[in-house]
C-alpha cells in the first residue's frame, strides 16, 4: 500500500480542545469568539478523521481474530464432532466455549464487537456538529452582512 494513503494516521487533534469543544456549553453561543467556533469546526474534522481511522483499526482486529477462530475451527471440527453435536452450529459453540484459547480469543472479540456498538454512527454526529458550528458561522457573516448593508 502506499505510504500516502496512510497519511490521514498522523490526524490525532489535541485531546483537551476536543473535550473542550464536547463540553461546550450552548447558553454562552452569543458571546463565544468567531475564532474558537472556526477552531471547533477544523478541531472536530481532525478528530472525526482520527475517530474513524481508530473505528477502522478496530474493525480490522475484529475480522483478523475472526479469520484466526474460523480457521482453528475449520481443522477442529470434524464430520464425527458434528455427528455427536448434531449440528456444525452446536460443535462450533461447545469447542470455543470448552477450548481455553479459543474462549479467550471469543472474549476478545465479544469486546471489540461491543466497542464497536458504542461507537456506531457517532462519526455522523460528529459531522453534525460540524455542519452546525459552520451554521453559526454562516449565521453570523448574514447578520454582519445585513447590518453592514440596510
Amino acid at each position: 500500500m502506499d505510504s500516502g494513503l496512510l497519511l490521514f494516521q498522523q490526524s490525532k487533534p489535541e485531546g483537551s480542545l476536543v473535550e473542550e469543544i464536547f463540553k461546550y456549553d450552548v447558553r454562552t453561543l452569543e458571546q463565544t469568539d468567531d475564532m474558537f467556533i472556526s477552531r471547533s469546526v477544523i478541531a472536530l474534522s481532525q478528530y472525526l478523521v482520527y475517530f474513524k481511522s481508530q473505528y477502522n483499526i478496530t474493525r480490522a482486529e475484529v475480522t483478523r481474530k475472526e479469520r484466526i477462530m474460523e480457521g482453528v475451527l475449520f481443522g477442529l471440527i470434524t464430520p464425527e464432532i458434528i455427528k455427536e453435536y448434531k449440528t456444525k452450529k452446536d460443535a462450533r459453540a461447545s469447542l470455543v466455549y470448552t477450548n481455553e484459547v479459543l474462549n479467550k480469543l471469543q472474549e476478545e472479540i465479544d469486546a471489540l464487537e461491543d466497542e464497536l456498538v458504542l461507537l456506531d454512527g457517532m462519526d455522523k454526529t460528529i459531522m453534525e456538529l460540524i455542519a452546525a458550528f459552520k451554521r453559526e458561522l454562516t449565521r453570523r457573516e448574514n447578520e454582519l452582512y445585513q447590518r453592514k448593508y440596510k
